[in-house]
């Protein structure tokens, strides 16, 4: 064990539907390699209390392994065992390994915003070998320690392995499909999901129509025009691209001085800055470049 007096080193947290393809083959690697872990499969015996073992193997395993697949975040009964790792997490600090399976981060942030914080193994990025190496190192570093990584290889190879790899490779092209079906949807320089879409007229008398998209990031084309860049654009202009223009009113009480940023190229006239005001000509200037730098410099559009 790791020091402690647990008896198992892994609890699996896992939605069932996963279970054939993914998780106990993993479970199986994990064996291999000389991790001991509470899986629903392996220990559960019959007429065992549901609730009163997974409760058991919350609190007698070292750390959480929970499988976020989109099957694990419909599930209820996965987020009851979700419930008692996080109740340990706040308690015993690193806790909590979490596996993305299948699922991209916007997914997870809906679902929990504390384990999209967390740290954690894509498997749309390795391979079969490297996500149960990678848990061995975390949750037994002693014998992680004990054996080159050629060796570690040979222990955990086998046909667990191979179904785990298998699954693995499916996923992903599942994950890269379904990636490209929703392209059209996000702002192809950042990624920023779209806000609206609507048909809206091209000329002053309606004769012809086009559609206007808007995405979080603040891009927006209308009927493959841009209408506004996106901040991750390499076109989106920067301050010097603008010509500041002040004006002062001396009959005003507090703010005398008003100033306007002229777009001076074609990326520039397309995004307008709000003109900004100062008791003085350079507290109207240091205004609008202030405006700049917090709403478009750091990608947050104010509309």
């Amino acid at each position: 064990m790791v020091g402690n007096l647990k008896t198992w080193d892994v609890f699996i947290s896992y939605a069932s539907e996963d279970q054939d393809l993914f998780v106990r083959p993993l479970a199986v690697a994990l064996q291999s390699l000389g991790v001991s872990i509470w899986y629903a499969e392996f220990s559960l015996r019959l007429g065992d209390s549901l609730s009163g073992s997974i409760d058991k193997g919350l609190a007698s395993s070292s750390f959480g392994l929970v499988v976020i697949s989109p099957h694990f975040i419909g599930k209820r009964w996965t987020e009851y065992e979700l419930r008692g790792l996080i109740s340990r997490q706040i308690e015993e600090d690193r806790v909590i390994l979490p596996i993305w399976h299948g699922v991209t981060r916007q997914q997870v942030v809906a679902f929990s915003p504390p384990l999209a914080d967390k740290v954690a193994l894509n498997t749309e990025g390795l391979k079969a070998q490297d996500v149960a190496i990678q848990i061995l190192r975390e949750v037994r570093p002693d014998l992680y320690a004990k054996h080159p990584r050629a060796e570690l290889e040979r222990i955990a190879s086998g046909e667990a392995l191979r179904d785990l790899q298998q699954e693995i490779d499916r996923t992903r092209r599942e994950l890269a499909e379904a990636r490209e079906e929703l392209a059209e949807y996000r702002c192809p320089q950042c990624g920023a999901s779209m806000i609206s879409r609507l048909n809206a007229p091209a000329d002053p008398e309606g004769r012809d129509w086009d559609l206007r998209e808007e995405f979080e990031c603040g891009y927006q084309v209308f009927g493959g025009y841009i209408e506004r860049p996106c901040p991750a654009d390499p076109r989106f202009p920067k301050f010097e691209d603008y010509e500041l223009q002040c004006h002062h009113n001396p009959d005003e009480p507090r703010w005398q001085w008003q100033c306007y940023a002229i777009g001076k190229t074609d990326m520039a006239r397309r995004l307008s800055l709000q003109p900004s005001y100062g008791s003085t000509r350079e507290e109207a200037e240091a205004n609008i470049r202030e405006c700049y730098d917090r709403d478009y410099l750091r990608g947050k559009h104010t509309k």
